[in-house]
């Protein structure tokens, strides 16, 4: 692979749809390098199921190479009613609609949502840490937000594409 990835095996790792937008088709060379960090670091990537809608479906060939190879799997938005899981929500809403300048309800309900599952993660599972990989901004501040409100900086990380496959020149920089 060439390089050393921040993630590791002890980590649940929550994906945005961007990373997949990003990384492109399974042909694509970011796809392959991303795919070969993953499978290296011996993690399964969560795709919360409003991302695999915004990436139109577990049948797209993006997200069904990724499920078939396992190191992907789909997973679902918190409870309604955890607590911490909605309060996290509201907090990476309200920074998101503050970085963009949106009324809070037409802030991207995945970024939010993506806050809630992180801090439930952290709180009910049993691995040493959770990374969010996202290359939103907006959602990245809001993330980090909710996660320092909640008092979990200690076990949570956003991480985007780069930080994981690095910055290759020669890759395309269209959307897939």
């Amino acid at each position: 692979m060439g390089r050393d990835t921040p993630l590791s095996a002890d980590q649940d790792i929550l994906v945005d749809a961007n990373i997949f937008y990003a990384i492109g088709r399974p042909s694509n060379p970011q796809y392959q390098r991303f795919r070969s960090a993953v499978q290296h670091a011996g993690v399964v990537c969560k795709l919360p199921q409003r991302v695999i809608g915004e990436l139109g479906g577990a049948e797209t060939d993006r997200v069904r190479t990724a499920l078939d190879e396992e190191w992907a799997e789909i997973i679902d938005a918190p409870s309604p009613t955890d607590g911490d899981a909605v309060a996290a929500s509201d907090i990476a809403r309200r920074t998101i609609a503050s970085e963009t300048t949106k009324a809070e309800h037409d802030v991207e309900k995945t970024d939010a949502i993506l806050a809630g599952l992180v801090i439930q993660y952290v709180r009910d599972r049993s691995t040493t840490g959770v990374v969010v990989l996202t290359d939103d901004q907006p959602a990245r501040k809001g993330i980090e937000n909710a996660v320092r409100a909640q008092g979990y900086t200690d076990a949570i990380t956003v991480y985007g594409l780069a930080d994981i496959i690095g910055d290759d020149p020669g890759d395309s920089m269209r959307l897939i």
